[in-house]
């Protein structure tokens, strides 16, 4: 029999873009996403299209400002640059996921073999929930790599759980449940449009950390 891929998981994979990733690269993935409007787009671009930059989008048309060129933001921009349907094969194992990822995943104790996190811890109410959410889903020796700054996106919501803990803070609740093996920050731009006058980067933290035997103890209120 097949032996079994080994297991990674996307969450906040928004278009779907590095579940298909690792498809490609031979293992199961499974991309998980909350946004309504982001399923829909990942179910166009894996479910509804056949070739490359087969539609044309109009990503800078509502940004007036920051421009050199008059026309700058009527550049169109034709997606996909690459295409599920020709990038996969018949072995290849990918799968999405749609719901709030704790609601989705805490009982999926140590079934996945990775977790990678890209713009996504800072999504939380509780970062720490997260956190122990993916120490509890991974197998011992599982790893969780990271990449990301801590914006956190409920911070200026009114009404709602915001808990906006710094890395120095959060690194300590990392490390008691995994031992990090590569950690520094890398800069990523964020919708860029190329002609602009100005761009967002984020001096984004990245980490590479391996999931230790020490089991998931205490307790988070749900926040979701």
């Amino acid at each position: 029999s097949r032996a079994r891929k080994p297991r990674v998981l996307c969450p906040g994979s928004g278009l779907g873009r590095l579940p298909f990733e690792f498809a490609r690269l031979g293992y199961a993935a499974q991309g998980n996403e909350f946004s309504y409007h982001m399923i829909l787009g990942s179910h166009l671009i894996y479910n509804r299209t056949d070739q490359i930059g087969c539609y044309t989008i109009f990503p800078y048309i509502l940004s007036t400002v920051n421009r050199r060129g008059r026309s700058d933001n009527l550049r169109p921009v034709r997606i996909p640059d690459t295409c599920p349907c020709l990038g996969l094969t018949r072995e290849s194992e990918v799968s999405m996921a749609a719901g709030e990822f704790v609601a989705v995943y805490e009982d999926q104790l140590q079934e996945w073999d990775a977790v990678v996190t890209a713009f996504f811890l800072d999504t939380a109410k509780n970062p720490l929930l997260y956190i122990r959410t993916i120490a509890s889903i991974l197998r011992p020796g599982g790893v969780w790599s990271n990449l990301g700054p801590l914006l956190y996106h409920y911070a200026d919501v009114e009404d709602e759980i915001s808990v906006e803990l710094s890395w120095e803070e959060l690194r300590p609740f990392v490390c008691k449940y995994f031992d990090i093996k590569e950690e520094e920050t890398r800069e990523a731009n964020y919708t860029m449009n190329e002609g602009a006058l100005m761009r967002t980067v984020f001096r984004s933290l990245f980490f590479t950390a391996i999931r230790n035997s020490n089991p998931v103890t205490g307790k988070s209120n749900p926040v979701y």
